[in-house]
């Protein structure tokens, strides 16, 4: 994972952003906060992904990872990956609701309310999503978003490959020092 002073210097962010869309509640950014994701693939290789949430605005907001930055908007159709203008998720959370996808596919609800066990912990009140590219490169991606936290889970798959990611903490980031464990505020610094 990323370390040094600008990973856990507070992000020069807006706390308390909304935009108000009820689609918010499954894909929060809320400034500051690190998820971790542990992954595996199908060979058994095991690893982690951290992000960190920097929310640009009440309609903007980025996923800050090592291989780069993801931008997203909350719009009246949904969020959407900003460099690419597909959606991740869309406004109607109802089984069988499609969407454009943001991998080239096409994207619908196939499960919900759906209770999911990672290393996070036990949530419930889930939606499930699956995108599915056919063609000469087919591929799939089950995500699974839950209430107040976001992506918990996503499964891709495309011919003989498969990999899993699952959450293994969110939250605002904490520092270990000498003095202890102390939480890193996650206001904008003055």
């Amino acid at each position: 994972p990323p370390t040094g002073a600008s990973w856990s210097a507070p992000p020069p962010g807006v706390q308390g952003a909304s935009s108000g869309s009820p689609i918010e509640r499954f894909f929060p950014l809320i400034d500051g906060h690190v998820y971790q994701y542990v992954t595996m693939n199908d060979a058994g290789e095991r690893g982690l992904i951290v992000a960190r949430v920097r929310r640009a605005s009440a309609a903007e907001g980025e996923l800050r990872l090592p291989s780069g930055t993801k931008r997203f908007a909350y719009t009246s159709q949904g969020v959407i990956l900003k460099e690419s203008g597909k959606f991740v998720l869309g406004d109607s959370l109802a089984v069988g609701a499609s969407w454009p996808g943001e991998h080239g596919g096409v994207t619908r609800v196939v499960a919900l309310p759906v209770t999911v066990e990672v290393p996070a912990g036990s949530f419930s009140g889930c939606v499930q999503t699956l995108e599915e590219r056919l063609g000469d490169r087919p591929v799939r991606y089950l995500s699974t978003y839950c209430p107040n936290v976001g992506l918990v889970a996503l499964e891709a798959s495309g011919g003989a490959s498969y990999e899993r990611a699952e959450l293994r903490s969110y939250g605002p980031p904490v520092q270990i020092g000498p003095d202890g464990l102390t939480r890193t505020p996650v206001t904008p610094p003055p």
